[in-house]
């Protein structure tokens, strides 16, 4: 895990690259490296994970200086390559992993970048084609941004990094401010600003120095390649064996490793296997909110360390911490993203820092494997009565609110959580830039794309997971980590783990009508019985409590204090949100989402907040 950055094109500031990993020196303290020519400078900021030695500092270069490699992230398959280009006569100068992508390209081209098992955010120079390529993994765990600036294209691992190019213009895109509000989520490959993108999970962005061209291609997109399983007990034995495996793969590293763990069966697996291969030396860290009831997973998860003989790690969480870290949270995801688990992974993250430096997450197992209960709401269907027999009060809830509720609201439609209807933007944000807005963008552009790709329902859920969902969960994830120098990798987000996935259908994912089937039915006996009986949370963060109680005064007082930022906002309506939400007697359902509300706007003022000073705050972290 590191930083990487870049610029190509012509008359290039020599201070440039310097500048742009000096800004991302969190993600990678133990070293900086460059490659410098006439027509590409390149940087890397290097968290030693495999190989400590200097040999692995990048970029990697060829001995003919003329092609040069800078990678981010992870390759858990790189001796599947190394032996045959040792054997084609390549010579390597370390045992890193990330080395294997120089001799590969020089012997491959491209072609073998769809082989890759990893997280990875790859930039390639050739030197001589004059072209640079731009790479991301396929699930979009690692992110990369990208630039044009006149002739000259910049790319870095983190937003902020680019924003210190003064002659980048860092306005807004309206179409992402618009999906950000609706789905707290910006799609397709755009951010906040009009001009700086994301390459796309899966896919290969190349700039061509001859005319200053870019092009995207893809070398991986989701495929369903959907089978009959008559025999279920055999999915379950391949469905541990590729857990396994994939486990160990992704404890491959030089230091200590640890692993986040809730009381949910996802992190749970991945201590258990984890556990077993380390012999029970794995540090386990859970949060911890002082809130008794659905937000204490803390209790259950040590029990489940304890059956492990795992150390667990409590964090203790309060609102305090809120306060204190605010900023600096949003600071280091560069814009808003997914939810409000950003704020409790932050502060796991920080304590987990201080005793390891790779982290185990259970991130994909949800979606791959259909753990939420919007996956039964579309199964059931086909027979609501069954759906109805085998299902909770929450289950059902999550059922009325994606059956019934689109009727009325389109945004619900979708199989995302809608924050503000499309209609309601115009309750916060000012008349001009609201009128601009809705003139502007069109909130369903990329959901339509993904329903106009197939009519199954089921196939356009996992679509929007695996497209729309998932790559926001993973940027939220890396720079949360990379706040702290800490690498988070995801196992159950392996290549083989994911062809299992899109291998199933969902009356085999939902066998009985259980949520996650299969990795419950795989892992019994595994996992202490008492893991069974609990509710799914997903690590809760109680916010929507805190924002009416503990933080009830600093929410009002941050955000006037700071709304000048935000142009855009309409302060008189903000207060009338915030108040009726903080003296509602009546507790609903939707006070989840309205609680949400608050937490958008407060993300956006502080957002434009660093906007202004183009992310230069000092030292925040």
């Amino acid at each position: 895990m590191c930083g990487i950055a870049g610029i190509a094109g012509e008359s290039i500031d020599p201070n440039v690259v310097k500048v742009m990993i000096a800004m991302m020196k969190h993600r990678g303290p133990d070293n900086s490296g460059f490659y410098l020519s006439d027509s590409v400078h390149l940087g890397h900021a290097r968290l030693a994970i495999n190989d400590l030695t200097k040999q692995a500092n990048q970029p990697f270069i060829s001995e003919e200086h003329n092609i040069a490699v800078s990678l981010n992230g992870e390759i858990y398959n790189f001796k599947d390559f190394k032996g045959p280009l040792e054997q084609k006569g390549y010579k390597f100068q370390s045992w890193s992993d990330s080395e294997i992508v120089l001799h590969a390209y020089i012997e491959y081209g491209l072609k073998f970048i769809s082989d890759l098992n990893g997280m990875f955010g790859i930039s390639i120079w050739d030197g001589n084609k004059k072209e640079l390529y731009l790479i991301r993994d396929r699930l979009g765990i690692k992110p990369l941004y990208y630039a044009k600036a006149g002739h000259q294209l910049l790319f870095a691992s983190e937003l902020k990094a680019l924003a210190q190019y003064r002659e980048l213009d860092l306005s807004i895109d309206l179409q992402s401010f618009a999906e950000y509000v609706a789905f707290e989520n910006v799609f397709a490959n755009r951010t906040l600003n009009k001009n700086i993108k994301m390459v796309s999970p899966g896919e290969i962005v190349s700039f061509r120095l001859s005319d200053h061209s870019i092009k995207a291609k893809y070398f991986w997109t989701t495929h369903f390649n959907v089978y009959d399983y008559p025999f279920q007990e055999d999915i379950y034995k391949k469905y541990l064996r590729i857990l396994e495996a994939s486990v160990k793969r992704h404890l491959i590293s030089d230091v200590p490793v640890g692993s986040y763990l809730s009381a949910g069966f996802d992190s749970s697996s991945v201590a258990y296997w984890s556990s077993r291969a380390l012999n029970g030396n794995l540090k386990t860290f859970t949060g911890s909110f002082g809130v008794p009831g659905f937000y204490d997973e803390a209790t259950d998860a040590a029990k489940i360390a304890k059956y492990f003989n795992c150390p667990n790690r409590r964090v203790e969480i309060r609102p305090e911490d809120f306060i204190e870290n605010i900023e600096k949270i949003i600071w280091h995801l560069d814009e808003p993203k997914v939810g409000m688990g950003s704020f409790s992974q932050y502060m796991v993250a920080k304590e987990a820092s201080k005793e390891v430096k790779v982290i185990l997450t259970g991130h994909g197992g949800d979606e791959f494997f259909a753990g939420y209960p919007v996956f039964k709401t579309v199964y059931g269907k086909k027979n609501p009565l069954k759906l109805i027999a085998n299902s909770s009060l929450r289950d059902i809830m999550f059922a009325s609110y994606f059956s019934f509720l689109p009727l009325f609201r389109k945004e619900i439609g979708y199989f995302l959580p809608n924050i503000f209807p499309r209609k309601a933007f115009k309750s916060f944000l000012k008349a001009d830039f609201y009128q601009s807005l809705i003139r502007n963008t069109n909130i369903f552009k990329e959901l339509d794309s993904i329903k106009r790709d197939t009519n199954d329902e089921y196939q356009q859920l996992t679509l929007t997971y695996l497209k729309l969902y998932l790559p926001s969960l993973f940027v939220v994830e890396d720079k949360i980590g990379m706040a702290f120098s800490l690498e988070s990798r995801t196992p159950l987000c392996d290549n083989e783990m994911l062809n299992l996935a899109l291998s199933l259908p969902l009356q085999v994912k939902l066998l009985g009508y259980e949520l996650k089937h299969i990795p419950k039915t795989a892992m019994k006996g595994k996992l202490p019985d008492s893991i069974y009986k609990l509710p799914k949370r997903g690590f809760p963060t109680p916010l929507k409590l805190w924002f009416r109680k503990e933080l009830k005064h600093f929410i009002k007082d941050f955000i006037f204090d700071n709304i000048r930022y935000a142009e855009i906002l309409d302060r008189g309506a903000i207060e009338k949100i915030i108040y009726e939400y903080q003296n509602r007697k009546i507790r609903t359902p939707f006070d989840e989402i309205n609680a949400h509300k608050i937490w958008v706007i407060l993300n956006l003022v502080i957002y434009f907040k660093f906007q202004k000073s183009r992310y230069k705050v000092g030292n925040i972290a």
